[in-house]
């Protein structure tokens, strides 16, 4: 279950985000094919105002969303490394159990399979999330960014987000 509840997780914040940055992407063009209709005379000046007031309200939009996303991208990340850190805790002390024959070759067999499932789920969602904010890295920003560490205030995780953190560190 927990498993589908994180790949559930990644799966959304990764369909919210890459709409966003398409959303984007589309927005930039709608600008600059704006500025080449006002460029060769083919609207006037006071359309070409409105509409580029409006196209850049909608592009300021989307990049606070974009960089909502990109902070609760970041602190999902920081999670699941504190997350990974217990798992591994965890792992090693199946290991020490079997070693010192604790516990049984069975039992040893599916707890450590099932920490390690974890840990290589865990390991993929931090890829793909790293993935993702190198991509954003990666583009110009046209404009100013604010990230989250200049924040004031941390990025409020949603109710989903703070019920999955909860029920993964009781692991």
């Amino acid at each position: 279950m927990k498993v589908f509840f994180g790949c559930l997780m990644l799966s959304l914040w990764k369909y919210a985000f890459e709409l966003a940055s398409k959303d984007l992407e589309l927005l930039h063009r709608k600008k600059q094919a704006l500025d080449e209709l006002f460029s060769s005379g083919r609207i006037s000046q006071p359309t070409y105002e409105h509409l580029s007031r409006e196209i850049g309200e909608a592009i300021t939009d989307v990049e606070k969303y974009l960089e909502s996303i990109t902070c609760k991208m970041k602190d999902r990340m920081e999670s699941l490394e504190k997350q990974m850190s217990i798992l591994e805790i965890f792992l090693a002390n199946v290991e020490i159990l079997h070693a010192t024959g604790e516990i049984d070759e069975e039992t040893y067999e599916k707890q450590s399979k099932a920490l390690s499932i974890g840990l290589e789920s865990m390991r993929n969602e931090i890829k793909e999330i790293k993935n993702a904010l190198e991509g954003v890295a990666r583009k110009p920003a046209e404009t100013t960014v604010t990230t989250c560490e200049e924040k004031t205030e941390p990025c409020e995780a949603s109710a989903e987000e703070k019920t999955a953190e909860t029920s993964s560190e009781i692991v």
